[in-house]
């Protein structure tokens, strides 16, 4: 008897075609592959824990801008979501977009509005109010300022939000321990 190349041969001998088919190979994969639950879970929660740590459900705020030293106070309270216009020594911006120079608004002491600072909030409350159109508008607005910025240039920008319809100022500070 000759030396044979060992070969599959369980079920070789029944005489249908497809189980013969099967059971050889063929060199087809087969179609039917099952998704490996464990790992799956696994990516599952630590995608739903990456969500629930960087979601912010107070509205606080979440990205104080490095340049800016907010002041310190006793009483505080949470603040809403709402249009935050930051003032630092060098310039005005109205959520990341820079409107205004802090130099040149702190050059003169007659209280001027901030031409630009109001188009960004009227163009934020037609937003709001295309939105939310059943709704009164409550006309808040943030300001996050330095703590040495000039008295007259943060003036100059609560006028400029008074102007453009948001006569609700709430001034962004570090919650100091009583």
């Amino acid at each position: 008897m000759a030396i044979k190349r060992p070969e599959p041969e369980l079920l070789r001998n029944i005489p249908l075609k497809f189980v013969r088919e099967r059971v050889s190979g063929h060199g087809r994969k087969e179609v039917d592959h099952q998704i490996p639950l464990i790992p799956f879970i696994d990516f599952l929660i630590v995608l739903v824990i990456f969500l629930l740590m960087s979601f912010s459900a107070s509205g606080e705020l979440v990205a104080q801008q490095p340049t800016i030293t907010m002041p310190d106070a006793e009483n505080t309270q949470q603040i809403e979501i709402s249009p935050i216009i930051a003032v630092d020594e060098r310039v005005i911006t109205l959520d990341g977009t820079r409107v205004a120079d802090t130099q040149t608004q702190g050059q003169s002491a007659q209280v001027d509005r901030i031409e630009p600072l109001i188009q960004g909030l009227e163009a934020e409350k037609r937003k709001w109010e295309t939105i939310h159109p059943s709704e009164p508008f409550a006309g808040q607005v943030i300001v996050q300022a330095d703590r040495n910025i000039d008295f007259r240039v943060v003036k100059k920008v609560m006028f400029s939000a008074a102007s453009a319809g948001y006569g609700n100022v709430s001034f962004a500070v570090n919650q100091r321990e009583q």
